[in-house]
């Protein structure tokens, strides 16, 4: 083989390597949530009767590979703590006091690690997560692994997760009503469609 052909040939798979390292974050783009259009909350198991909070005031922003999760996910979710309702005034009187929300208005989750189940996001079947960050209540922050699951909803994200808390690991004693007290562990869930950022 001529030398000059040797040389032309190594270039072009140099070149072919170097593009192929360089594809997952090519497609690495912004997502953000669609206002309106996602919810977070939480459910709680009390003897006197099980009560569960929700707000549709969510917002993040996200930037993903969604041809390659591999490639690695960060993001954060943020949610007005104030704007949880459940259901009852004076119950979410007393969830805001709870919450110090003058203090600490935002509940906040930041995506540290997203393990998928597959590697594209498709829209035929859901792809599953596990997404290991950190959550941050109150001003505490602590270590979560949140289980997910994504899938394309025309050209948006929906992306939905649920996982167990505890109260107390974020330095919140669990209400109490006529002697009883809420249980400690809380079950945080979040569903929302994420949009391609401009």
């Amino acid at each position: 083989m001529p030398r000059h052909f040797r040389q032309f040939l190594a270039a072009v798979l140099a070149f072919g390597t170097l593009l192929w390292a360089a594809a997952p974050g090519a497609e690495t783009r912004g997502w953000k949530t669609v206002p309106g259009k996602g919810q977070a909350g939480f459910d709680a198991t009390f003897s006197l009767g099980n009560f569960s909070g929700r707000t549709a005031d969510v917002s993040g922003d996200f930037k993903a590979d969604v041809s390659d999760l591999r490639s690695g996910v960060t993001g954060v979710l943020r949610i007005n703590a104030g704007s949880l309702k459940t259901g009852l005034e004076a119950r979410d009187r007393d969830l805001a006091k709870l919450l110090v929300t003058d203090r600490y208005p935002e509940i906040r989750f930041t995506i540290e690690k997203v393990e998928p189940s597959f590697p594209s996001v498709t829209d035929r079947s859901d792809v599953l997560l596990t997404v290991t960050g950190r959550m941050q209540i109150r001003g505490q922050e602590r270590p979560m692994i949140v289980p997910s699951r994504v899938r394309f909803k025309d050209d948006k994200l929906w992306v939905r997760g649920e996982a167990e808390l505890r109260m107390s690991e974020f330095g919140i004693d669990p209400p109490a009503r006529m002697f009883v007290k809420v249980a400690d562990a809380l079950t945080v869930s979040f569903d929302v469609l994420l949009a391609q950022a401009d």
